[in-house]
């Protein structure tokens, strides 16, 4: 009984052998880059807003543009920031972690028609309609809005910043665009912030606070913004040799909040101690 059980089963497993070697496993196809032919400069595109939330209806727009953000660090919610040459857009998504999709030199290819384009302190951007009076646009939410939206291309060198050595070279059409502040003298956070933001309390789990650090260029101040999620949450200034008067290098993103120029991180790499 027992010699006709091992037969049985060795000929189920010759068997079983026989017909796994006759499938063949297929590699799924790698996803090809994107390579769609632009309609229009992001200048041109940004230039269709008319002072309220814009819907884009003209299906047959295209743009293209490489990302320039990277919300790696945190210090970046839920926005990606593309740029052309001609300008710079920031596009509302409603994912974290852009950066593991979107890295920073890529191209995109980007069909905005079912959007809307929008404003908030000066900055333009792409996303969907929002339905809170205080906002223009909100993020783009459903995945398959997104995948229609955005079409990942080449991957490319990052951009290098637009350099920036005088206040007066500070205009709004740099706005939503990666550049770097020259001989910035660092002139103090507000509420007398010796760090970059204070993050959430790891017992009660209250809320963290932003970081404004006020630096100058000329005559013009110019404060750099830092989140109280960002990974450089909590460090301290004078630890990067930061103290009242030092002169440094920093590149971010230029956004502006009323009259005033503001410079987010992409992270702590962007500041450059010069003294």
């Amino acid at each position: 009984m027992m010699r006709n059980i091992i037969k049985y089963s060795a000929v189920l497993l010759l068997a079983c052998t026989a017909l796994s070697g006759c499938q063949k496993f297929t590699e799924p196809e790698p996803s090809q880059p994107a390579n769609l032919n632009p309609t229009m400069t992001l200048e041109e595109f940004k230039a269709l807003y008319t002072g309220s939330a814009t819907e884009i209806t003209d299906a047959s727009i295209v743009l293209e543009a490489k990302v320039v953000s990277s919300d790696r660090s945190g210090n970046l919610y839920r926005s990606l920031y593309v740029d052309d040459g001609t300008a710079g857009l920031e596009l509302k998504i409603y994912r974290s972690g852009l950066y593991n999709y979107y890295k920073m030199g890529q191209t995109l290819y980007i069909k905005p028609k079912g959007l809307f384009l929008g404003s908030y302190n000066e900055s333009i951007q792409l996303g969907s309609r929002a339905y809170d009076e205080q906002y223009q646009t909100t993020w783009i939410s459903a995945q398959s809005l997104i995948d229609a939206t955005i079409f990942p291309g080449e991957h490319g060198e990052p951009v290098p910043p637009i350099d920036i050595t005088e206040g007066t070279q500070l205009n709004d059409d740099l706005i939503c665009r990666y550049v770097r502040v020259l001989g910035l003298s660092y002139q103090g956070g507000d509420r007398g912030l010796q760090t970059w933001a204070i993050p959430s309390d790891p017992v009660t789990g209250d809320q963290p606070d932003e970081g404004n650090q006020n630096f100058q260029l000329d005559d013009m101040t110019i404060v750099v913004r830092s989140s109280g999620y960002a990974s450089f949450a909590g460090a301290k200034l004078i630890d990067m040799g930061l103290d009242i008067g030092t002169k440094c290098n920093i590149s971010g993103i230029l956004t502006k909040y009323g009259e005033t120029y503001q410079l987010v991180l992409l992270d702590l790499d962007g500041v450059e101690v010069l003294d």
